[in-house]
């Protein structure tokens, strides 16, 4: 995957990339879709994406997407474009990839289970009608998102997250000192530490996501 950017270094890559991707015609409205989501790494990463490696090799641009589901911070999109084109993209707050068309859905068994459908079918019949789906609206209105990893609520932390707790002292795992403790080391910089960290958290009980662990609740919503 590529190393993580800014939000406004990935919107700078994308503007450059659409000077040579987007045909006249198209341009106002790929630019105020883009504005849309310029504060939003999961979109701009599949705007990337599909920028940088047009997936019919010709000129072409992103008018709208939309949710078709979303498990452990990653997302899957429909991606309608000028060309009256639609696309299946995987996205998540590191990168983006294509999964194929909207036509012909997912034939990965590992993709269908990690979003838990049964078989293709059922996403076709899901995605038969593309303009009925969710609009994809930036994560950070949704509230029901982890700010940071973009795990669910109820779903566990991307390890790592500033925002999981710690079930030994209730702070801030990436923080506290626990995991240090627990493993009777200064620093953790080796595979096999953060294996075992993980294997000791489950044993205790990782703590999932909650909305009141965000940073700012429940101001940032007038809750």
């Amino acid at each position: 995957m590529d190393t993580p950017k800014s939000l406004a270094d990935r919107k700078k890559d994308i503007q450059f990339l659409m000077k040579y991707a987007v045909p006249e015609a198209q341009v106002k409205t790929a630019l105020a879709l883009l504005d849309k989501y310029d504060a939003d790494i999961i979109a701009l990463n599949l705007l990337h994406s599909f920028y940088i490696n047009l997936p019919e090799g010709m000129d072409d641009s992103v008018t709208g997407i939309r949710l078709l589901t979303r498990r452990q911070g990653v997302f899957l999109l429909c991606v309608s474009t000028g060309n009256s084109m639609q696309y299946l993209y995987l996205a998540n707050r590191e990168a983006a990839h294509i999964v194929g068309t909207l036509a012909e859905g997912i034939i990965d068994r590992k993709l269908l289970d990690f979003f838990g459908y049964a078989d293709n079918k059922e996403v076709l019949a899901l995605t038969e009608k593309p303009e009925m789906l969710q609009e994809y609206k930036p994560h950070t209105l949704d509230r029901s998102l982890c700010p940071s990893c973009h795990v669910n609520v109820g779903e566990f932390h991307t390890l790592g997250c500033p925002v999981e707790i710690c079930p030994w002292c209730n702070g801030q795992l990436t923080y506290c000192n626990c995991r240090f403790t627990r493993l009777d080391v200064d620093t953790m910089d080796k595979v096999a530490q953060i294996e075992k960290l993980l294997e000791l958290l489950e044993e205790v009980g990782r703590i999932t996501f909650k909305k009141e662990h965000a940073p700012g609740y429940p101001t940032m919503d007038g809750e």
